[in-house]
């Protein structure tokens, strides 16, 4: 298997980035879900930092791979799929990358209209040319809680589709982006 996609399987590139993508995801939805229970405080705080942290780097791995996907081919649909499974094969994974654009982009937005940076655990903090305004930080929270839940809705029929191309139409759609074709 090499960096490079093929027409027949993702590269190593392109599954080392979905599987890391698929858990700063996961992650951020547990983190997300977990900081809105908490009262506000320190450790709310530290949870909310490192939602914010892990939202950075998968803001940053998600740029990478929607510009190594466009330089690169990608896996056609297996032979014999419907065309209407084609088309919601592509429907979901463009809704996936919209939306989770999306959703890290009023990630950053929150942060740099309450003039705040983008942190790095720590490390360094990448500071936003946005100015603070508590109506626009009031409209990017609400997008912001709103657009997670096409994104997990996406999330969950991207998974079923992966398994429902494994077990039941027996192809390699899920091979693909794991182990290999055959």
């Amino acid at each position: 298997m090499g960096m490079r996609n093929t027409t027949t399987e993702w590269g190593s590139l392109s599954k080392a980035l979905h599987w890391i993508i698929a858990i700063g995801i996961f992650a951020l939805i547990y983190l997300g879900l977990q900081q809105d229970d908490m009262e506000s405080g320190d450790a709310r705080s530290r949870v909310r930092f490192i939602h914010a942290s892990i939202a950075t780097v998968v803001l940053f791995l998600m740029t990478v791979r929607i510009v190594w996907r466009f330089m690169n081919d990608a896996p056609g649909h297996p032979d014999g799929m419907a065309p209407v499974q084609k088309l919601v094969a592509t429907l979901v994974h463009w809704g996936l990358y919209i939306t989770v654009f999306a959703q890290l982009f009023a990630g950053a937005m929150i942060m740099g209209t309450a003039g705040r940076g983008l942190p790095l655990f720590g490390f360094l903090t990448i500071p936003l040319p946005i100015g603070e305004s508590d109506d626009a930080h009031e409209f990017w929270e609400e997008v912001h809680e709103i657009v997670w839940i096409p994104l997990a809705v996406l999330v969950v029929v991207h998974i079923l589709g992966a398994v429902y191309n494994h077990f039941v139409l027996k192809n390699d759609v899920l091979r693909r982006m794991t182990h290999g074709v055959k």
